[in-house]
Parts: C-alpha cells; structure tokens; sequence
C-alpha cells in the first residue's frame, strides 16, 4: 500500500503549546506495524500532559495514544497483520524483560514505552505501533470506537482492581469518560446500585441506569473508585465506605492526600490502585462491540483533523456539552 514521505503532527514543544507540523511518516521496526489514523480521541491525561507536562514528557513530542486506523505497511517479522486492516493500537509496550514483566505485570513495566511519551504518538496522520500491542477492529466497531480499545482496556482493570462487585453498592466519583465508562462496566459486572457523584449535569445525564448523588452517606458503599484528580474527592470516597470497603485510585493524584490511618485501622479499609491494565484488550475488543454497553455514546463530538483546535477547546473547556472528543482524518471515515 502506497503512503506518503511526509505527514501532519500535533507536536507539543512547550507547556501548553501544540502545533501542527509537518515530519517525516514514521519507518515501521521488524515487529511493528504502520498505520494510517483514521481516529484518536483525546484523552484528559493529554490535557494534563499540555497544561503542566507532569510526567516530564521530553520534547518535542507528537501526543495522542487513543487511537484506530488502517494498517498500511507491516514490519518484516509481522505475520498476524496485512495492509488494508483495520485496527486499533494499545499505546503501552512493555519491554518483556524487567523484574516486573517476568512477574507478569508487564502493565507496571519498569522500562514501559508509550506512544505519546517515548515515541511519538497517534495525533497524526500515521503513527506506528508494536504489532502485539495491535488488535484487528470488528466490521461493526467504528474507528472512533475503536479508539477506545485502551480506555476500556484501563477501566476494566479498575472494576478488576474493586473485587467482585456482584450485588455490592459502588460509588464512582468523577462523571467524566473514565467515570462514566468505568460505571456502565461496574453495573454490567452486577453491582446492585452504582452511585455516581459529579460536578457537571450534562456529563451526569450521560450514564444510564445510575443514581446520580451530591455527596453519598457515610459508610454506605463497599467499594469506591476514584475517578477525577482531587484530593477532595478522595477523602469524600474514604468516607463513604463501610467497615471492610476498598478503595480504587484509578485516577492518578500528584498532590499529597491526608489520609485518617486511625479510620482504616478501625474499620479494616483496603486501599488500591489501578494503574494501566493486565492485558485486557481481547476483553476490551469485546466490549466495544457489546450493544447493552452502548460506548458509542462516549463520543459526543468528533471534529476532523484540520480543526484539531476546535477539538482541544470542546474537551478542555466545555464539559456542559462535550463529554469524549475524536479527531478524524478521513473523509470517508465511518461515524
């Protein structure tokens, strides 16, 4: 399949600047594929990563790692893949190798690359990706929902990392895609009432089948998941659980967290973290496929490419309208 020298890239050179600049199309490694973007969505750590670089990005770096498209060139060891597939990319590569891979935790690798970090990523017409961290996309999937395949990959680890949540009260704190995705998967795994706390109502009415509550009664849930980055909202979780609750801190958390030892003693709470996913993209591939999940509704916009600007400012500053935003790149693209 023929392609271009060169292609167009979101490239963030500095806090808070991103520009669109021409690059050469990336060459493909013996075990990688090259792929043609037809869709990446914009993730929050994205605006995170612009707004204050707190994983100490180093630049100038291409970002994005939600990402679907065609494959078009297969590196010479790939035999699983063939141009003209449809595919969507996990953007973690673990090295294999590292204490914590031969544990099989390969998600908490030491030497962990990721696409939009050590590599440039998918906010671009091509991106290349390691082809075990590929898989191929349904015919039904779109590629805006196939963009999806890391963020559901990532929510099921937290609803993995809650325990079973079969007949228990669960209480999401955050309403945004994560919260909301992370809370139509809790109630699927048979949660008997998903609570959900947020700020924004347009967000809130966005997740069926929930009770949407200011603030959840003391000691009332058994399992918590923090969904937001807030110190606020992580205290309001610890409250909220009954004697032997756990916990979930899916949403990372740079600021310093007071935390009351003398409760959890007490009440035997369990704290956990749920960072990445233990390689659940077959399950995640699943589940975008799923009609009682419905994650096509997670996409509220998508916007192409060339207004890529207009896309940033929907998933930064308009949540009372915008809930997951997708660039696209093609023309023909499907919806």
């Amino acid at each position: 399949m023929k392609y271009p020298l060169l292609m167009q890239g979101l490239q963030m050179q500095g806090i808070g600047n991103l520009v669109n600049v021409e690059l050469p199309v990336p060459v493909p490694k013996p075990d990688e594929v090259l792929i043609r973007t037809q869709a990446a969505t914009i993730c929050t750590s994205d605006l995170h990563d612009l707004a204050t670089n707190p994983f100490k990005i180093p630049l100038p770096r291409v970002l994005g790692h939600e990402a679907a498209g065609i494959v078009v060139a297969c590196g010479s060891e790939v035999t699983q893949f063939f141009p003209g597939d449809r595919v969507a990319a996990h953007p973690v590569v673990p090295c294999g190798t590292c204490a914590e891979c031969r544990r099989g935790l390969d998600h908490l690798c030491a030497n962990m690359g990721h696409l939009g970090y050590d590599r440039d990523g998918a906010f671009a017409t091509y991106f290349v990706q390691r082809a075990d961290r590929v898989r191929g996309l349904p015919p039904n999937v779109s590629f805006p929902v196939g963009a999806l395949l890391e963020p559901v990959s990532v929510c099921l680890q937290a609803v993995a990392r809650a325990g079973d949540v079969r007949n228990r009260v669960v209480l999401v704190v955050g309403d945004g895609p994560f919260g909301n995705m992370i809370a139509r998967l809790t109630l699927q795994a048979g949660a008997s009432r998903v609570l959900v706390v947020g700020r924004e109502p347009f967000r809130l009415k966005q997740i069926p089948g929930v009770e949407i509550v200011d603030v959840p009664a003391t000691r009332s849930v058994d399992v918590a998941i923090l969904a937001v980055s807030s110190a606020e909202a992580a205290t309001v979780c610890l409250s909220a659980l009954r004697p032997r609750g756990r916990l979930v801190v899916f949403s990372a958390l740079v600021q310093p967290v007071p935390l009351d030892l003398f409760s959890l003693h007490l009440s035997e709470l369990e704290i956990v973290g749920a960072c990445n996913d233990e390689s659940r993209l077959d399950e995640a591939l699943t589940k975008l496929s799923d009609p009682d999940l419905a994650l096509h509704e997670i996409i509220t916009h998508t916007v192409r490419f060339e207004e890529w600007e207009k896309a940033f400012d929907l998933a930064k500053n308009h949540h009372d309208r915008a809930l997951k935003v997708a660039l696209t790149f093609d023309e023909t693209l499907e919806k």
